[in-house]
C-alpha cells in the first residue's frame, strides 16, 4: 500500500500544476492504481474512475486532487484499521 501511496502523492503533485488532463493519462495512472490497490475497498473507486475515463474527454487538476485526497484518506483508514 506504500506503493500506491507515493503513486498517489506523485500524481497529486501533478495534478496541482495542470489545468486539464486527457482521460488517456487520467486512465493510465489508474490503472497502476489499481494493481497497487488489488484485493482492496479502494480499488473499487479506482473502478469507478476508470469507467469515468470512457465517458469523458478531459478532467480538471482540481477534481484529481479531490479524487486523490480522498483515496488517500481512505487508504489512511485503512491501514490504520488493520
Amino acid at each position: 500500500m506504500d506503493t500506491a501511496r507515493k503513486q498517489i502523492e506523485d500524481w497529486r503533485t501533478n495534478a496541482a500544476d495542470a489545468t486539464v488532463v486527457s482521460a488517456n493519462a487520467v486512465q493510465d495512472r489508474l490503472f497502476d492504481l489499481w494493481g497497487e490497490l488489488h484485493d482492496t475497498p479502494q480499488q473499487a473507486t479506482v473502478e469507478q474512475w476508470l469507467t469515468l475515463t470512457v465517458e469523458r474527454e478531459l478532467f480538471t487538476g482540481k477534481e484529481l486532487i479531490e479524487f486523490l485526497d480522498g483515496l488517500d484518506a481512505s487508504l489512511r483508514e485503512h491501514a490504520a484499521a488493520n
